[in-house]
């Protein structure tokens, strides 16, 4: 019989902590904590993407000022300007790195259906060679990232023939291969 209690053997204190313990109670807690934390994270990664979202606006738009720019600027002669407009080129391109390297991409609508989900239209014409709700051109590029569309494209839609015939509020203006333009507002007043 060695299991025997013997008086000899070393008393270990208890500390007055672990014997008013609860360790369901402290469990809740630790798990409450860890959820809090967890929420916290996913505010601190939505807030990210929004600062993100918000830097990649920017660079767009910068980005749009340089096309403008260049485009303006046309061919030159004058060796000075021809060096200014590459270096323009070079930082536009160096901005179009930085969108790719954040997986910015272009949204393709010319000669698509309209949609809505991507693309504000901002004027319709009437082109006869071509069907209804079909985007004509871009008045703005839109982008999407992997988190969805990041800016919507700005269009002109054709119009249905029937709405050339309808009486438009202001003079329509004409367009450099003469298409009748109607305001979009004006439009969606007439339907």
């Amino acid at each position: 019989m060695s299991d025997r209690f013997s008086f000899d053997d070393a008393f270990y204190p208890v500390p007055p902590a672990a014997v008013d313990a609860d360790p369901a109670a402290t469990i809740r807690d630790l798990l409450f904590r860890v959820a809090r934390l967890e929420q916290s994270l996913e505010e601190h990664r939505l807030q990210a993407l929004a600062d993100m979202r918000e830097i990649l606006l920017e660079l767009i738009s910068l980005r749009d000022d340089i096309t403008t720019i260049v485009e303006r600027w046309g061919v030159t002669s004058n060796a000075r300007e021809a060096a200014m407009v590459r270096s323009i080129v070079a930082l536009g391109k160096k901005m179009i790195d930085i969108l790719k390297h954040h997986q910015v991409e272009a949204i393709n609508t010319i000669g698509e259906p309209f949609d809505p989900e991507t693309s504000e239209m901002v004027r319709t014409e009437v082109r006869e060679e071509a069907a209804p709700q079909v985007v004509l051109r871009e008045v703005r590029a839109g982008y999407r990232w992997p988190h969805g569309i990041l800016r919507r494209a700005q269009v002109v839609v054709n119009a249905p023939p029937e709405a050339k015939t309808a009486p438009a509020p202001n003079p329509p203006a004409r367009g450099a291969d003469d298409a009748t333009i109607i305001d979009s507002g004006a439009a969606a007043q007439d339907s």
